[in-house]
């Protein structure tokens, strides 16, 4: 500083403040950017990153689309990934079932139309609380999922046919890999007494049990299912999404001892976890006995129906894939991938 300036800083208390602040900002911040030259390593930090879902996930409890596949079936569960499970909404059906009913029973649910149904996952409480509504009973075992060798093993196990399409787009290409959902027969007894002892467990409050479902039966027929994908190694190590699923499913039956459609409605979509949105919607779809809402994450997939040669088919569009879901002669047909939907509905509309 030229003299004098230097005498007035050695007179000035407010510019002494200054300086002491600015001087202290300046060390603070040459200590922040004095940090060691840094070599990015892409590769080693997707395996960092491979390790720890692979760590997270096995600790976390299974979701909604995941648990009607064994997880101890690693060729199976790639297709247990939120994309797919938007795509095999329509076939993945867990049955209850009971026997010695006769002609008591009042079919309540045959789908022969689907619906998408918007869903928002911040709708759907964290926790995984499952009451007991009453006893389950399964003819002769609940459904199971399985991975099997062939098409020829499929197709028995199933009775199924085993589905081509006219050709493959560019980048499915590969082995082909099957599993089979085996047919699910059973029955759930409504009981309002088991109900509310599991929701006093649980901390949770439910509405009373309406007597025309108290004691009532539900008998559900679902399955088989055959699934067919591309694009999947024989290791199970890697997180692995198929290229492309061919998944096709007997339509499931609802049949009830007493309660009607509209009650079962009614109730079970006031129940705990269910979002209040996804309620209305439900409840605004006309003829709910044959109707199958496809559940559609919000800002993550939309949607548009195709009529073609008489058939509906559901096109479902995301990010990274696509996806078509149909029904036909009793049998509802889902096929999903990394594809664009041009290319799933000419896969769709070509299977034989």
């Amino acid at each position: 500083m030229a003299a004098a300036d230097q005498a007035h800083y050695d007179g000035c208390l407010e510019c002494k403040a200054r300086f002491t602040r600015i001087a202290g900002e300046a060390g603070a911040t040459g200590t922040l950017l004095a940090v060691p030259a840094f070599d990015a390593d892409p590769a080693a930090a997707l395996v960092l990153v491979q390790a720890r879902i692979q760590r997270d996930e096995a600790a976390r409890p299974p979701r909604w689309y995941e648990r009607w596949i064994d997880r101890r079936t690693p060729r199976l569960r790639p297709l247990a990934t939120p994309a797919i499970a938007v795509l095999l909404a329509a076939v993945l059906i867990s049955g209850v079932a009971v026997t010695g009913l006769g002609g008591q029973l009042l079919r309540v649910f045959e789908p022969t139309r689907l619906v998408a149904v918007p869903v928002s996952p911040s709708s759907f409480p964290s926790s995984d609380v499952l009451l007991d509504y009453g006893q389950v009973k399964w003819l002769p075992a609940a459904p199971t999922a399985q991975p099997v060798a062939d098409a020829a093993t499929a197709h028995q196990l199933s009775g199924l046919p085993i589905l081509v399409p006219a050709s493959l787009p560019n980048g499915v290409s590969g082995p082909v890999t099957y599993g089979v959902v085996s047919h699910a027969t059973g029955s759930l007894t409504f009981d309002a007494a088991r109900l509310n002892a599991s929701a006093v467990k649980a901390g949770v409050r439910v509405g009373p049990m309406p007597a025309a479902i108290n004691g009532s039966t539900l008998v559900v027929n679902g399955g088989p299912a055959l699934l067919e994908a591309w694009g999947l190694s024989g290791s199970s190590s890697q997180l692995q999404v198929p290229t492309l699923v061919i998944a096709q499913t007997r339509v499931p039956t609802v049949d009830s001892s007493g309660a009607t459609t509209a009650q079962l409605e009614d109730y079970l979509l006031s129940q705990p976890g269910v979002p209040p949105d996804l309620a209305a919607q439900i409840k605004a779809v006309k003829d709910p006995s044959t109707t199958l809402p496809i559940p559609i994450p919000k800002g993550f997939a939309t949607t548009e129906t195709k009529t073609i040669n008489g058939v509906q088919y559901l096109i479902i569009k995301a990010a990274l894939g696509a996806g078509a879901v149909w029904v036909k002669d009793g049998v509802i047909y889902a096929v999903g991938g990394q594809l664009t939907p041009d290319q799933v509905l000419a896969i769709a509309t070509s299977l034989h």
